[in-house]
């Protein structure tokens, strides 16, 4: 992924236009879909959907394409779909009449023979995008449809790209639909309650972002993290931190704590855990800005908020949302003694914010039912 936002925008201006011209020339299979990653490997909204086209049998009908910021991200067991790299999935994305993406995109406008559908990695989400945020990323519509999780959301997508309301779809988020199945349970140990921190990335070498002045783990600094560990010790409580797979990781060094697990996402990922399955089997999350927060509304289980940085953050980023604190249904933290008392409030079972909780959610969620992915397909005409 290009971190430069200058050279970004200037192929966007320059090289892309041309490349728009060309879609536009460029007859479309009608059994090619592709599935487009700019960040990583297939993942987020992308995974289930290829799961579902595979375990389906879709392939035996359509040529299944995934394309990934590197080829060492490729399955090589997976010989039912082709893997291609940024530079070989632009001629495959030419010749495609479906195609999917969630991180980044290519930045060809469809061509009227195409349907190229953003998922998103949070389409119920928070921060700010677009041309509602205060990044300046230039032009970001180029889909068909954007499946967008509610109502509410269908404003928020005009906003931030530039479409119409023609080109916005309500449906869920793929990536949920794991709430709705059996799933093998993760072995946690003998805690009173388990947790998840999950810290969106202020800092991020990887996507050229500095949003905020707080850095690993926000309001605790490297030498704060066995005070932690003896807090959630007294209370009985297991705590999981997934740092996100985008934060800098200049002050991260693994570290070993009898209630407390500080992993970044390689290391969560080699412990064997996935975000969405663990989230079901946890009791609480501390969250902050990412849209992980508002997925994990379909539980309705507590959520607490370490913000710290929340001025600051509005100020560098924004929010999609005037009123955000409205739509955070939790303990607002700004401080180590705050998240004290959050934890001893989980260890005690005393939950405030179950009323704020189902409001928010019925604002967010319009399906809740685990039938995002087949909706999705249905939706942009693909069928066996």
């Amino acid at each position: 992924m290009l971190k430069d936002r200058k050279i970004k925008k200037l192929l966007k201006r320059t090289l892309f236009p041309v490349l728009t011209l060309v879609n536009r020339m460029t007859p479309k299979k009608e059994n090619y879909i592709l599935l487009y990653s700019a960040n990583g490997g297939i993942r987020h909204n992308l995974k289930p959907l290829m799961e579902y086209l595979l375990e389906n049998k879709y392939d035996s009908k359509y040529k299944i394409i995934c394309g990934i910021e590197n080829m060492k991200y490729a399955d090589d067991n997976n010989t039912r779909v082709i893997y291609a790299n940024r530079i070989k999935s632009i001629g495959w994305f030419l010749k495609s009449k479906y195609v999917f993406y969630t991180t980044g995109q290519i930045p060809i406008k469809p061509s009227k023979k195409q349907i190229v559908v953003h998922l998103f990695h949070g389409a119920a989400h928070f921060k700010a995008c677009g041309k509602l945020s205060k990044i300046g990323n230039g032009e970001e519509f180029y889909f068909t449809y954007y499946m967008a999780p509610s109502e509410i959301y269908g404003k928020i997508t005009v906003a931030e790209y530039g479409c119409s309301e023609e080109n916005v779809l309500i449906n869920g988020e793929p990536m949920t639909d794991v709430f709705y199945k059996e799933t093998s349970p993760y072995k946690l140990g003998n805690y009173h309650k388990v947790g998840l921190w999950a810290p969106t990335f202020r800092q991020s070498d990887i996507l050229g972002y500095d949003d905020s002045s707080e850095e690993l783990l926000p309001m605790f600094q490297p030498e704060h993290y066995e005070e932690l560990n003896e807090r959630l010790k007294e209370y009985g409580i297991k705590l999981i931190v997934k740092l996100h797979a985008g934060q800098t990781l200049t002050e991260y060094s693994t570290q070993s704590f009898s209630h407390l697990e500080l992993l970044s996402d390689t290391d969560f990922t080699a412990r064997g855990y996935s975000l969405y399955p663990l989230l079901k089997q946890v009791d609480f999350l501390i969250a902050d800005y990412s849209s992980v927060f508002l997925q994990f509304l379909l539980f309705d289980k507590p959520i607490g908020f370490a913000v710290p940085d929340f001025e600051e953050y509005a100020q560098k980023r924004g929010f999609v949302f005037k009123n955000p604190l409205d739509y955070m249904p939790g303990d607002i933290m700004k401080n180590k003694e705050h998240m004290y008392r959050f934890l001893e409030n989980m260890a005690e079972g005393r939950d405030d914010y179950a009323e704020k909780r189902h409001r928010v959610c019925d604002i967010i969620h319009t399906y809740r039912d685990g039938n995002n992915t087949s909706r999705v397909l249905e939706m942009s005409g693909i069928r066996l």
